[in-house]
């Protein structure tokens, strides 16, 4: 299987996000993040091994909800050697996007900046 568009799809998640322009936003499960699209939708989830570093996964799902295809970043190793450090740090990014971190960090600091030294 040629994972060229995947790694394509990959890496224009990662520079659209850094721009800000991915919603990315919880779902159900714990540590998987979903962007919608018109007719798709993309999720990125971590899969923990026993032993190990845990296995990132990029799932593509249609409108009906049912998914048509997955890579992993061991899948993506021997066409992208920074597969890992690549699908670790989106993760990292879509989960900030989705728990909204830079909102509460900014709404802290100005509520710390607010209050003076009287906590």
């Amino acid at each position: 299987m040629s994972n060229i568009k995947m790694i394509s799809l990959l890496t224009k998640l990662i520079e659209k996000t850094d721009q800000g322009k991915v919603l990315w936003e919880q779902t159900e499960a714990r540590d998987q993040f979903q962007a919608a699209f018109p007719d798709y939708a993309v999720r990125l989830s971590v899969r923990n091994r026993l032993i190990g570093d845990p296995d990132y996964i990029l799932s593509v799902f249609n409108k009906d909800g049912n998914m048509i295809e997955e890579v992993s970043d061991v899948d993506l190793k021997s066409d992208l050697s920074t597969s890992y450090s690549a699908m670790k740090n989106l993760h990292l990014a879509a989960r900030r996007k989705a728990m909204g971190v830079d909102t509460a960090l900014d709404r802290l600091l100005a509520e710390l900046d607010k209050t003076g030294d009287d906590l």
